[in-house]
């Protein structure tokens, strides 16, 4: 036991500590206003509680919204078809089914909670509701103050009482990760690390990049300095992602050097390796007037790369050289985008605005209409074959199992794989109704006093409040809670009826089944499936871009790209060949994304005759990614790319950044050929490779 406590920091022990003088504070007003069911503040304060101020912040404000929402239309559908029960079942099912589709859809924004909330909240205040109509609306705005009660405590606590604010985490992320980056520009730079260490630091700093913005949301809602500056942290973090797609670009570039001509990388080394110092001179500035100052000192490294760049001639004779182009304006880019994060930076832990600032990147997340869909109508089913089962059977306690079936649907519903995940629930949730029975039977019983049942409650709200910190114990303990604390169902005119209790955990246990059922069968989706359907939303974003006349911002497709490959990288082991082989596709997909951002930006630049190649490349890159995103294989574009990189070159009127982003895309595909699903070309004997033989 004392082993156990040790895992926990003095915050985790805090954090127990103030939910639970939240539950309490909640249970004892709701005692006063004679609430009928007290237990909803308790297990509400639990629902909402987070570590971060503005973390509760953002969960109690979508709850409240949800709820209330939840409660109007549940007193509409009892006004419309309480005389018919029958419809009422098939009306809620689709508002659940509907409210499961936003959350899914939203994912991980904090609006995706009230889409959940509203769903089932309709199912708990509305089925009860229906059997008794004359007291619907009296038990709607009890439901909904007990709901109310709950959050306002836990909100109130956690605001007052030593605050842990998202701000000051926020802080210290951003600290972080400008030595991780840093760390990471300088082992790719300096060609350090075997291919799935690589791959494994990727999947850690995007994740961290990806979660920047999500903290920075709950930071905006408790740390006023922080909000002031938020247009400077999106600044931050676009030119994070930007970065990030840079190093993507600049290793594959070597990977591919080295194997086509491995002299060339030895000559690139030395610049590479003073761009690699030159960042790690200045990862540690802290002021802006030190960031200027660097920046300054950058000019001769410009003036280096640039000299270093092969003519178009050269690029003419030796197609490898682009190759060396792109790495040596990778290196520039890369330079010149640490200058301003740096900028940025220091700028951001001054807490103040540079005197004209740049407008903040627009960043979209990318969403899932399929899945959206699918959850909503795997909730929709299930409520209503729980609905025909209480209707067949005429249990009394048929409106529980159908009000569970419907909650477990909606919080599993976006999980990867979710019959898992509501198995889990499952298990605890019989958990939490042994821990009732105990209190129930044996310990309440005895009491007769508001303290003596606090202190009766606090071993095991204050255990779970402890192992609510823990990221990897959290969706155990909240089953837990649920259960127990809506089956002892304390209030102020207590019933000890073991006969009750028993249909009423059942009720729980057969509503909670058959969501499993449900999510089992009507949604078999495993981290396999769920990593496939992430490869085809990829492929088919790319096709969309690459086949539409219109374009989209830099940071828009970096944000939704790097959002998608986070989620993919959090199912797949880098130490597995066949996964870094699915992993390695993702992030080729996101730099042809951005080589064909390149050219739609160039086309204006462009000669009627190479404008006229390039949109032949771009309609056959189209059409092979449907066909991929499909699982059908396809004739390789590259023979399109060669055909217009072939022309830009022979001109002279033609931008050579043209020419890079062709020889980008074709040789993404001929690295990834299999992932692309296209027949691979063979590819011409390298120098070292024809000195060899």
């Amino acid at each position: 036991m004392i082993a156990i406590l040790r895992a926990f920091s003095w915050r985790d022990g805090l954090f127990s500590l103030k939910t639970f003088a939240a539950a309490m504070l909640a249970l004892y007003l709701a005692f006063r206003l004679d609430l009928p069911q007290p237990s909803w503040s308790v297990t509400t304060a639990y629902i909402v509680s987070q570590p971060l101020a503005g973390m509760v912040l953002a969960k109690s404000f979508y709850r409240v919204l949800g709820t209330i929402i939840g409660a109007t239309v549940s007193l509409v559908l009892v006004a419309l078809f309480s005389n018919a029960p029958e419809l009422f079942c098939l009306a809620l099912a689709l508002w659940i089914g509907a409210g499961t589709s936003v959350s899914i859809y939203l994912r991980d924004a904090p609006q995706a909670y009230a889409g959940m909330l509203s769903g089932y909240s309709a199912a708990i205040i509305g089925l009860p509701a229906a059997l008794a109509p004359e007291t619907a609306f009296t038990l709607a705005v009890a439901r909904c103050l007990e709901i109310l009660l709950g959050i306002s405590c836990a909100t109130l606590i956690h605001h007052l009482v030593l605050p842990q604010r998202a701000g000051e985490s926020l802080v210290k992320a951003l600290a972080a990760t400008m030595p991780s980056m840093a760390k990471w520009v300088d082992d790719t730079l300096r060609r350090r690390g075997s291919e799935a260490e690589q791959l494994a630091d990727r999947r850690r700093i995007i994740a961290a990049a990806i979660g920047l913005d999500q903290l920075r949301f709950f930071a905006s809602l408790d740390t006023p300095s922080v909000k002031a500056i938020d247009g400077l942290i999106r600044q931050f973090e676009g030119k994070l992602l930007s970065l990030l797609a840079l190093l993507v670009s600049i290793s594959d570039r070597m990977a591919l050097l080295r194997r086509s001509s491995p002299e060339l990388v030895e000559a690139l080394a030395p610049l590479l390796q003073i761009g690699a110092d030159h960042i790690a001179a200045s990862a540690a500035l802290t002021t802006p007037a030190e960031a200027r100052t660097e920046a300054d000192g950058e000019t001769a490294l410009r003036i280096r790369i640039e000299a270093a760049l092969p003519l178009r001639s050269d690029l003419r004779r030796r197609p490898d050289l682009l190759l060396v182009r792109n790495i040596l304006l990778r290196l520039r880019d890369i330079i010149e985008l640490w200058r301003d994060a740096v900028w940025i930076r220091t700028h951001i832990d001054a807490g103040a605005m540079p005197t004209r600032p740049a407008p903040a990147p627009a960043f979209r997340p990318y969403r899932d209409p399929a899945l959206a869909l699918t959850g909503g109508a795997i909730a929709a089913v299930t409520i209503i074959l729980a609905s025909l089962f209480w209707m067949a059977s005429a249990w009394p306690n048929g409106p529980t199992a159908v009000t569970f079936a419907g909650i477990i649907c909606a919080i599993m519903g976006a999980r990867d794989n979710p019959a898992a995940g509501a198995a889990n629930f499952l298990r605890m949730t019989v958990v939490g109704a042994m821990i009732a029975a105990l209190y129930l039977f044996v310990v309440l019983p005895t009491l007769s006093s508001f303290p003596a049942l606090a202190i009766a409650l606090a071993p095991f709200y204050l255990s779970c409040g402890l192992f609510l910190t823990v990221p990897r114990t959290a969706p155990l303990v909240m089953p837990v809670i649920f259960g127990a604390g809506g089956l002892i169902s304390i209030s102020n005119q207590m019933t000890y009826d073991f006969a009750a209790f028993i249909n009423s955990a059942l009720g729980y246990v057969v509503g909670i089944a058959m969501g499993v059922a449900a999510l089992a069968l009507l949604r078999p989706f495993g981290r396999d499936a769920t990593a496939a359907r992430l490869s085809r939303g990829m492929l088919r974003d790319l096709a969309r871009l690459a086949g539409s006349a219109a374009s989209e911002t830099r940071s828009s497709f970096e944000s939704r790209m790097f959002d998608r490959i986070n989620a993919l990288l959090a199912q797949l082991d880098p130490a597995r060949p066949s996964h870094r082989q699915a992993i390695q596709g993702s992030l080729a997909t996101l730099r042809i994304g951005l080589n064909v951002l390149v050219l739609k930006r160039e086309r204006p630049q462009m000669t009627p005759a190479v404008a006229r190649s390039v949109d032949r490349a771009l309609a056959g890159l189209a059409a092979g990614l449907r066909a991929a995103s499909s699982g059908r294989r396809a004739v390789s574009p590259e023979p399109l790319f060669e055909a217009a990189r072939h022309l830009v070159l022979s001109a002279a009127d033609d931008p050579l950044v043209i020419a890079d982003a062709l020889y980008g895309i074709e040789t993404s595909f001929e690295q990834h050929a299999d992932y692309f699903s296209v027949e691979r070309r063979a590819r011409p004997a390298s120098a070292a490779e024809v000195a060899a033989a």
